[in-house]
């Protein structure tokens, strides 16, 4: 039996309520103030291990849906790991190159990790190696199908005089302190010659950002959706809007090819730099227990540079011209290309296969 489903069509009642307060604080917490110092603290203490009354309420559905359930099940959060920790033939996939602490559930049947420096916090916190796959990074099968080609298209287009293109992405969460930097490098990166595509949530706040902050300087940002037809030849800029994950990431195969750099937090799409030789900009600060890790080792990686304050988004465009110039992006570009296995979810599929075809 094969299906997917999310904690939201899963829970109802309370159950369902703690989930979507949870999604509340999330969104508001992103942000500065007592709310997101308040998130801050209460993320920074929680403990995935420990089954205490927020964990038991979150879980209720959940448990009495899968617990017991004689059909292996993946999860991908630490909560989920937290909640159904106990039901055989459980995995949980922690696709993230960076680990910290509490992301670490023990007493999980089997965890899928990227990386033998992954596995590593797995099995200081006693797993072994039965019970650890080293998949490779996850990437979107769509992209690693045209990795190679992408690759070559970008280092001839940043080796040339062309217009180099942009993708730019914010969190779920979409926090002020990213959103009006990144509408602001989408605006200098035209203003200097380039091209910008920017993927926001429909009517969310980097959609309006992005527009006001186009508009305010007189650039044209024509709109992509479901109901629009893709354009022959990219404009100098181009906002595309999606309702859900699914839309954002057909939109996303569909346009790849054209990427040069992309935008985006520290915790978000990290592997298309390490894995896919897409040179990256992280705008700053990092939020969340990921981000700081992962900010980290994409700066080691020189795969990726951190776009810091109000300043640099406003002349990102010249930015990006001189490390164009300078050689710089197209090393940043060959610091992420096939340092990793980048076939992550084949290789978890073949392990399933191979361990219940019998």
């Amino acid at each position: 039996m094969r299906g997917e489903a999310n904690v939201f069509e899963i829970s109802s009642g309370l159950s369902r309520l703690s989930w979507q307060a949870a999604e509340w604080f999330y969104k508001k917490g992103s942000s500065a103030g007592i709310l997101g110092a308040f998130y801050k603290l209460a993320r920074s203490g929680y403990d995935y291990n420990r089954a205490g009354m927020m964990l038991k309420l979150m879980g209720r559905d959940i448990r009495e849906k899968y617990a017991n359930s004689p059909h292996p099940l993946i999860v991908a959060h630490p909560i989920l790991a937290g909640i159904l920790k106990e039901k055989k033939d459980l995995f949980y996939q922690h696709g993230e190159l960076v680990t910290p602490k509490k992301a670490v559930v023990t007493g999980v049947g089997t965890v899928f990790v990227p990386t033998v420096e992954t596995a590593a916090a797995f099995k200081k916190a006693g797993y072994d190696d039965r019970s650890l796959f080293i998949s490779g990074l996850c990437i979107e099968p769509a992209l690693v199908k045209m990795a190679g080609d992408a690759f070559e298209m970008r280092l001839n287009r940043i080796g040339t005089g062309g217009p180099l293109t942009g993708a730019f992405f914010s969190s779920g969460a979409e926090p002020w302190s990213h959103i009006k930097k990144i509408a602001a490098a989408a605006v200098s990166a035209v203003h200097y010659g380039g091209r910008a595509v920017i993927f926001a949530r429909y009517k969310g706040r980097l959609a309006e950002e992005t527009e006001q902050q186009f508009r305010r300087n007189q650039i044209m940002l024509p709109m992509l959706d479901t109901g629009t037809l893709f354009p022959n030849e990219l404009p100098p800029a181009m906002m595309v809007t999606y309702k859900s994950r699914r839309e954002e990431n057909i939109f996303t195969a569909k346009l790849f090819n054209n990427f040069d750099y992309f935008v985006a937090p520290s915790h978000e799409r990290t592997n298309w730099a390490l894995g896919l030789g897409l040179p990256m900009f992280m705008v700053e600060p990092p939020i969340g227990p990921f981000s700081p890790f992962n900010r980290e080792k994409l700066l080691k990686s020189g795969a990726a540079e951190s776009l810091v304050d109000d300043n640099q988004a406003l002349t990102f465009g010249l930015t990006v011209n001189r490390y164009r110039q300078q050689s710089r992006l197209a090393q940043m570009a060959h610091a992420g290309r096939q340092k990793y296995d980048i076939n992550g979810f084949d290789n978890i599929a073949r392990y399933l296969v191979e361990k219940y075809a019998g």
